[in-house]
């Protein structure tokens, strides 16, 4: 009898250990094929389209894994093969191109901008871009771009920026750069960079032989001038219709030779050629609109005036004087007639903005950028019919980069006009 008991309590314990053993069996499988079927889940979200076996179709459950690990492989292999695509194309990109990480340690870095910046035994991944190379105007361009994150919706904002790049150790002369940067993910930011020496050289180039012109051009113009005012009293009044036609050709062809004259100085002189010494700029906004009133009058528009009663600077007064006089000029011909022009003057911590803006029709977006350009006209509001010789906006970018400082032109938001906004970089000057 004790045998028999024995026997039936060493049955029980066994059955009861091999039901806990397939009890916890089942809950492992159940768990494996959980995680399975959510790893099937996410490759049809990636476009795999997988169907998943039940649970109980034990024999179809190692050809679903290993469709899944085929489909793995192969997607790893093409994302492999853009990579290579990605770092050959980029070494093989006529620009320079930088890639930092969100604590600005250089990720990549291709052999073009390695050799415009000077960079020697670089490696990825180890120093920050201001231990590789020592320009604050590019870290500065970084940091620009950072702030302007870009949204899942919209695309992000692209930077550009111009400077003169002096090498390490003082060897060489300086180069200039011009850089654009995109921001990307996780604080990431892509950097091109174009070497723009050949680019100045030939400008330069251009510059001299449109000075050059201009000088030959200048003389035989005085001449023809003279000799046309001197025939005006002279001719028969039913034939000087022609003569004052031939002098305001004359006048206009000579005021063109002038601004040529003009802007090749700026270009090839830039800050070297101004005459800096202290002077008021209040007094030179009122005197350029003074000598407009003769074509600011008969369109009764006014000036808006809204600053300081005395701003002293440190600055060219006749290069200055010469950039407001082309603003106002500029806003009484667009503008609309019995509407004032509008002059804004403000400092800044080591910087003077000047803003002047209309009520005329405004530009197009893709035209704020062109504008500044020789010889630029729209085909609509501002066409060559309205008169001036195309050079003015040129000869105001010019001034205003000569004393250090940047001009932008967008549409007013208030007035729909034309909106010029001058920032200057110079000195303030206590009298």
């Amino acid at each position: 009898m004790v045998f028999i008991w024995g026997f039936l309590s060493g049955l029980a314990a066994g059955l009861a250990v091999h039901l806990a053993w397939r009890w916890q069996r089942h809950r492992r499988h159940q768990l494996w094929m959980s995680r399975l079927k959510s790893v099937a889940e996410q490759s049809s979200v990636a476009g795999w389209n997988l169907p998943f076996p039940h649970w109980g179709q034990s024999d179809q459950v190692s050809a679903h894994l290993l469709k899944l690990l085929q489909h793995q492989y192969s997607e790893t292999q093409h994302l492999a093969q853009q990579v290579q695509d990605w770092e050959h194309l980029c070494r093989h990109l006529p620009l320079g191109f930088i890639q930092v990480d969100q604590n600005n340690v250089v990720m990549y870095c291709n052999p073009i901008a390695q050799g415009l910046l000077r960079i020697e035994n670089w490696r990825p991944n180890i120093k920050v871009l201001l231990e590789w190379v020592r320009s604050y105007e590019l870290d500065q361009l970084v940091e620009q771009t950072r702030q302007t994150d870009p949204l899942p919706k919209k695309r992000p904002q692209r930077q550009m920026r111009e400077w003169l790049f002096y090498p390490s150790g003082g060897e060489g002369k300086p180069i200039p750069i011009r850089g654009w940067a995109v921001s990307l993910t996780q604080g990431q930011v892509a950097i091109l960079l174009e070497d723009r020496l050949e680019a100045k050289t030939l400008a330069q180039q251009r510059d001299r032989w449109a000075s050059d012109v201009a000088h030959e051009l200048k003389t035989p113009l005085t001449s023809i001038r003279l000799v046309g005012e001197t025939l005006q009293s002279r001719v028969d009044p039913s034939l000087r219709y022609w003569v004052d036609r031939l002098l305001n050709e004359i006048i206009r062809l000579s005021s063109l030779v002038q601004d040529l004259l003009e802007l090749s100085s700026l270009n090839l002189g830039a800050a070297a050629a101004l005459q800096m010494r202290p002077l008021n700029l209040v007094p030179l906004v009122e005197q350029a609109w003074e000598s407009l009133i003769p074509q600011s009058e008969p369109r009764h528009q006014t000036l808006d005036f809204v600053g300081p009663e005395d701003l002293h600077l440190w600055g060219d007064e006749q290069r200055l004087y010469r950039l407001v006089l082309n603003l106002l000029d500029n806003s009484i011909k667009y503008g609309k007639p019995q509407t004032p022009a509008h002059v804004r003057l403000s400092t800044q911590k080591g910087s003077v903005t000047l803003e002047i803006y209309d009520h005329g029709p405004g530009l197009k977006e893709e035209a704020f950028g062109a504008i500044f350009e020789p010889f630029y006209r729209t085909d609509t509001a501002r066409a060559r019919s309205e008169g001036g010789t195309g050079l003015g906006l040129a000869i105001v970018k010019q001034i205003v980069e000569a004393h250090g400082g940047t001009v932008t032109a967008n549409n007013h938001p208030e007035t729909g006009g034309l909106w010029i906004r001058c920032v200057l970089k110079t000195k303030l000057h206590q009298p």
